[in-house]
């Protein structure tokens, strides 16, 4: 990811994400929570998957130069992203922790 950008991020789910109560994405830099996404914010599409043929669901949504702004550039310093969504039937459930590597730019100014 590339600050002051406008990323696309995309999340591929097996089950169909309206058919969760929430859907919380949570970005963590350095031990502490710097950005979360909501079900609201995300745009979801049905897709086939190519090798089975089965349903799948894309949801996404894109990032403001501001909000990757607020990540900091640093080899050391890389941003974690976890799925955590609850079932209709109140059952909590959590994705595996995705790694991220943040580039800086020569002028962050947002445009």
């Amino acid at each position: 990811m590339i600050r002051a950008t406008t990323p696309r991020h995309v999340f591929i789910f097996d089950q169909n994400p309206d058919d969760y109560s929430k859907i919380l994405i949570t970005y963590s830099q350095n031990g502490s929570i710097v950005l979360e996404k909501h079900k609201d914010d995300l745009t979801i599409e049905t897709m086939e998957d190519p090798e089975t043929g089965e349903s799948k669901w894309k949801a996404w949504y894109r990032l403001t130069q501001e909000e990757t702004k607020s990540f900091v550039s640093s080899p050391a310093r890389q941003v974690s992203v976890q799925i955590r969504v609850l079932t209709i039937s109140g059952e909590s459930l959590a994705s595996e922790k995705r790694v991220l590597q943040v580039q800086d730019v020569l002028n962050d100014e947002v445009l």
